[in-house]
């Protein structure tokens, strides 16, 4: 079993593309997923629920069938595991971006949420030496670059308590100033004063990163050669440590994972699937998308029964509001997940963990288009993967719980592993049973 995600596949119809999403723009050139479209089963899905948007991480659990208001940890811990981080119970983390801010009076507003999609050298450079100045100061901070603009800071615990009940600092919105970050309402007694702890130490830390950063010698170097200066850090997502019911154990299947961006490895590391690792995974529009589908027929070939594919690129070019890039984008993935159809006894699901849009340049509520398709079917008709058909002449209307327990049906899975119906699969234990003697 094969799913593959392309993060924020799903869009909204774009003036640029003759009134067409992305998909629907490219998808009469789309071989390979015109080909599942018409052998296999269309529809959409809505991830967390029509109309609301969610972010990578919450539609990711939720794919995976892990329950939201139970189960959610926080965006930082996914995003500081899958950098390899060893988090200490106590600790908070955070996802955080390189931005670019002017200082109007005693406020920091926003120019550009992500420095210009500042990475490589610049971003590592600042990374380390932002780094070494929280320690110079004092602050109990770690500080690391992920990929490009993005990183992750961890506020130690030390033995003081901490709090993940505090709001973010990112606005998500430009010409907004940035944050300050507070407890969650309703909070009270030592919890409160956790959180205070929490957000008084994340509030300090930015102003050290403005502080800092404004002056770098490297952002004067930036500034001078047109490029926007990363001036700054924003925090959101505060996660803690939290054990989740190992995948295997909730689906019954050994699974493996091919991924390049942090919080993905991050959310595969924390449900037990094991890594694939893939020279040039990178978690950008520049991937390797040719050795990402070589790692997940690797993966069938070294005994995992079920393989997650991610792809980040369609989300990125959506951010950046590149609606035709993401449309040539969707292509070339098309073209590299070629060599799946050519595997025997496979069942493949190919959507996203979002809609994004190209449009307005961020996550939206729309639903997903949805193929599933398994190997020896013959056409059922010519049809297109896009909105449009799998809106119109899908068979399904799922939400994102909804993937696996169809994935292992298409599979033949379910009745083996003893799911009968419930709201959520449990195993029924007859189906292990001895055979009556008589």
């Amino acid at each position: 079993m094969i799913l593959v995600i392309l993060d924020g596949l799903g869009d909204e119809r774009n003036p640029k593309l003759d009134g067409k999403t992305p998909l629907e723009y490219i998808s009469k050139e789309l071989k390979t997923l015109n080909r599942m479209a018409s052998e296999g089963y269309l529809g959409m899905v809505s991830i967390v629920g029509y109309g609301i948007p969610p972010s990578s991480d919450m539609g990711h659990l939720a794919i995976f069938g892990y329950d939201l208001e139970k189960d959610y940890p926080g965006r930082g811990y996914f995003e500081a595991i899958g950098m390899g981080l060893k988090l200490e119970k106590g600790d908070v983390a955070f996802r955080t971006n390189f931005a670019t801010v002017r200082k109007e009076g005693n406020k920091l507003i926003i120019v550009d949420r992500r420095a210009g999609r500042i990475s490589g050298k610049d971003a590592e450079v600042l990374a380390k030496d932002l780094s070494e100045e929280f320690k110079r100061r004092g602050l109990p901070v770690e500080f690391i670059h992920t990929v490009e603009h993005r990183g992750v800071l961890v506020i130690k615990s030390d033995g003081k308590k901490l709090s993940n009940k505090i709001t973010d600092t990112d606005p998500h919105e430009i010409g907004a100033p940035v944050l300050k970050s507070l407890p969650y309402e309703g909070l009270s007694g030592e919890e409160l004063e956790a959180a205070k702890r929490t957000a008084e130490i994340l509030n300090e830390a930015l102003k050290v990163s403005y502080e800092f950063l404004d002056s770098h010698p490297l952002n004067k170097e930036r500034e001078e050669k047109g490029l926007l200066k990363a001036n700054v850090i924003l925090a959101r997502g505060a996660g803690i440590i939290k054990d989740l019911t190992p995948f295997k154990e909730k689906w019954g299947v050994d699974g493996a994972f091919v991924a390049g961006g942090p919080l993905y490895k991050g959310v595969a590391r924390a449900i037990g699937l094991k890594e694939i690792h893939v020279e040039g995974a990178t978690g950008t529009v520049k991937t390797n998308l040719k050795g990402k589908v070589e790692g997940t027929i690797k993966a069938l070939d070294e005994g995992y029964e079920f393989v997650f594919l991610h792809i980040k690129g369609t989300d990125t070019l959506s951010h950046d509001k590149k609606a035709k890039e993401k449309a040539e984008f969707i292509k070339k993935i098309d073209e590299a997940l070629a060599p799946l159809l050519e595997l025997e006894n496979v069942v493949i699901a190919v959507t996203g963990d979002h809609s994004t849009s190209s449009l307005r340049g961020h996550h939206i509520g729309l639903p997903v288009p949805i193929v599933f398709w398994t190997d020896g079917q013959k056409p059922f008709k010519q049809r297109a993967f896009d909105e449009a058909t799998c809106s119109a002449t899908g068979e399904l209307r799922i939400f994102g719980k909804d993937i696996l327990p169809l994935l292992l049906d298409f599979a033949n899975r379910t009745m083996e592993l003893g799911f009968r119906p419930s709201p959520k699969p449990v195993f029924y234990t007859g189906f292990f049973s001895p055979p009556l003697e008589l």
